[in-house]
């Protein structure tokens, strides 16, 4: 069984999210952009029932990765390029603009969606991440009444 590569989940990361500047770029550049999110997704990921242990040098986990996990690292990968990519970037602009300038370019309700979409994409992710690590657990069993224990 091979470990699983970091551009495995690269390459589903990019099926997950449509940026064109983020296709314009050279190869590496972009592949290392999508990389710098594994980190935080693993750190994100705290009910994971497999091992995250990876080896940055090699660009890969020590282990073989079931299709779950690579599903649920790939989702916080994404909320991760939310957040750099629109969280934090507006709030930036909010910081060095105007009130005025600020809302006469329509931020505060992109800001709000945006932060809305994170929020509910993390919680629907959190919350599959624990249904799919806890789902052979007896307690999980009886939380949810999936079966009489």
């Amino acid at each position: 069984m091979a470990n699983t590569k970091y551009k495995e989940l690269v390459s589903l990361f990019y099926n997950k999210i449509k940026d064109y500047d983020l296709a314009s770029l050279p190869e590496e550049t972009a592949n290392e952009i999508a990389i710098s999110y594994i980190d935080s997704a693993c750190n994100q990921f705290q009910s994971c029932s497999q091992s995250l242990d990876r080896d940055d040098i090699m660009q890969e986990f020590e282990t073989e990765l079931n299709k779950d996990i690579k599903d649920t690292l790939v989702n916080y990968m994404v909320i991760e390029y939310i957040d750099s990519n629109y969280l934090k970037t507006s709030q930036a602009l909010k910081a060095r603009l105007s009130s005025s300038d600020f809302k006469s370019l329509n931020l505060p309700q992109q800001l709000s969606k945006v932060m809305e979409l994170r929020s509910m994409l993390k919680s629907e992710n959190d919350q599959l991440a624990i249904n799919k690590s806890y789902k052979e657990s007896k307690l999980f069993d009886i939380v949810t009444n999936r079966k009489k224990v």
